[in-house]
C-alpha cells in the first residue's frame, strides 16, 4: 500500500478575510497581517521533510506557497499550482458578506449561524443548502465540489512517491470539508484558522483505491 503524508496550510490572512466575504474562486492579496503569518510559520516549519509542495492556483495560495518555499529553504524547485483544488466556488455569493449571506438560510432551518448548521446538519448538507439558496445557480454543490477536489488528491498521490512528505496550500472551506468528512470530532473550531496546519495522511491500496486519515487540525507545528 502506498502511503503520503500531506500537510495542509490554509494560506495568510486576505482582504476578504478582514471584511468576513465570501472568496471562494475571487481572490485578493494576502494582507500584511497575512504575510507576517506566513513569514514566521516558515520558521517553524523548516525542519519537516518536505519533498514537494502544491497549492490551489489562486493568488492567495500562490504568494504563501512562494514565501514558504522561500524562507523554509526546502529543495524544492517547482510549485505545483492545480485548479482542481481551489475552494468552493460560491457563484453569486462572491465577494458578498458571509452573514448577510447565510442568516437567512441559517432561520429556514432552525438555526442562526453558518456554525450552527455545520454542528446541527453538518459541512456538506450546509453547502449545499448555500447552493439551492444561489439565484445564479452556479455555487458549487457538495458533490460537485468533491468530483473536483479528489481527483486531484488522487493526482498528488499518483505523482508522487511511496512516504513522500507533501505541503498543500489550502483553504478553510476544503479543510473544515475534510475534517468533517473524515474526522468529524476533530473540528473545533468549525473554521480553521490563517497559517495554521492541517496533518492528512494519504493512503492507496493495490486496487487503487485512495483513502484519507486525518492526524492533526489546526495547528502551529506538526509532526515530521
Amino acid at each position: 500500500m502506498k502511503s503520503i503524508t500531506l500537510s495542509l496550510i490554509r494560506h495568510g490572512e486576505t482582504y476578504f478575510n478582514i471584511f468576513h466575504e465570501f472568496q471562494g474562486w475571487s481572490d485578493t492579496p494576502l494582507t500584511p497581517t497575512g504575510v507576517t503569518q506566513i513569514h514566521q510559520l516558515a520558521h517553524q516549519l523548516r525542519s519537516l521533510p518536505i519533498t514537494a509542495v502544491y497549492a490551489s492556483d489562486v493568488t492567495r495560495a500562490r504568494q504563501t506557497a512562494t514565501i514558504l518555499c522561500h524562507d523554509a529553504t526546502w529543495p524544492i524547485t517547482t510549485i505545483h499550482f492545480r485548479s482542481a483544488l481551489r475552494e468552493h466556488f460560491y457563484g453569486r455569493f462572491e465577494g458578498q458578506k458571509m452573514t448577510t449571506v447565510w442568516e437567512p438560510i441559517a432561520q429556514a432551518h432552525g438555526c442562526q449561524t453558518y456554525e450552527d448548521l455545520v454542528t446541527q446538519y453538518g459541512v456538506d448538507q450546509t453547502q449545499d443548502w448555500l447552493s439551492a439558496a444561489d439565484p445564479s445557480h452556479l455555487t458549487e454543490t457538495s458533490q460537485a465540489f468533491w468530483a473536483r477536489f479528489l481527483p486531484g488528491l488522487a493526482a498528488i498521490m499518483a505523482e508522487q512517491p511511496d512516504q513522500a512528505h507533501v505541503l498543500l496550500i489550502s483553504h478553510s472551506s476544503i479543510i473544515r470539508s475534510l475534517v468533517a468528512r473524515y474526522a468529524p470530532s476533530q473540528l473545533d473550531p468549525i473554521t480553521p484558522e490563517n497559517g495554521k496546519l492541517t496533518q492528512l495522511t494519504l493512503n492507496q491500496t493495490v486496487a487503487g483505491k485512495l483513502s484519507i486519515q486525518i492526524k492533526t487540525y489546526n495547528q502551529t507545528r506538526l509532526n515530521n
